[in-house]
């Protein structure tokens, strides 16, 4: 049973007996939830790109690609142990137009602290990191962001907006470039 759990191969074409892999992609939201699932979607996307270019004989670093709802702490706890974490979501900018992609680093973004909390007990992403890093965590050196201008983030639908869906390629690829550095 041992040799079989450690020959098994994850989706992101490493081993699971394999060193883990530097970079994580998370595509966070909630894909019930209208345009607010578009990062799972880009997720998605992702993981057929990388599995494409592995099958053409590209040399692709090994990423984990994670689909979330959730925020802060949880967040935090799951980018543990990672270099380089890249994380994809919705957000809702004055004045941008919706399904402009953006690229930057998290440290750049204008601080949206409530996103993706499950409680009122919960912390912003940047809270949690802090405090993870104060508590000797090993959390990535890198943290960027691709985040795609949405406004319908809030009523229950599995469909993305024409516009917000008309953006997810060009998302993928901004991950993708990020991948491959």
């Amino acid at each position: 049973m041992a040799d079989q759990i450690a020959s098994r191969t994850s989706s992101d074409g490493v081993s699971s007996g394999s060193p883990r892999p530097r970079t994580i992609v998370v595509g966070l939201g909630n894909p019930v939830l209208g345009d607010d699932g578009v990062g799972w979607r880009v997720a998605d996307e992702v993981e057929l790109r990388l599995s494409d270019a592995r099958e053409a004989g590209r040399e692709i670093p090994a990423v984990v690609v994670e689909r979330l709802g959730v925020g802060g702490l949880q967040l935090m706890e799951f980018l543990t142990g990672y270099e380089e974490a890249i994380l994809v979501d919705a957000v809702d900018f004055p004045g941008r137009p919706l399904g402009e992609v953006r690229v930057c680093s998290l440290d750049e973004l204008d601080p949206y602290a409530a996103g993706h909390l499950d409680s009122a007990h919960d912390a912003s992403l940047r809270t949690a990191l802090a405090l993870g890093h104060r508590l000797g965590a090993r959390l990535p050196d890198r943290i960027q962001t691709v985040t795609v201008q949405a406004i319908r983030t809030d009523e229950f639908s599995e469909d993305l907006s024409p516009e917000i869906e008309a953006a997810v390629p060009a998302a993928a690829t901004a991950v993708f470039e990020l991948i491959l550095g």
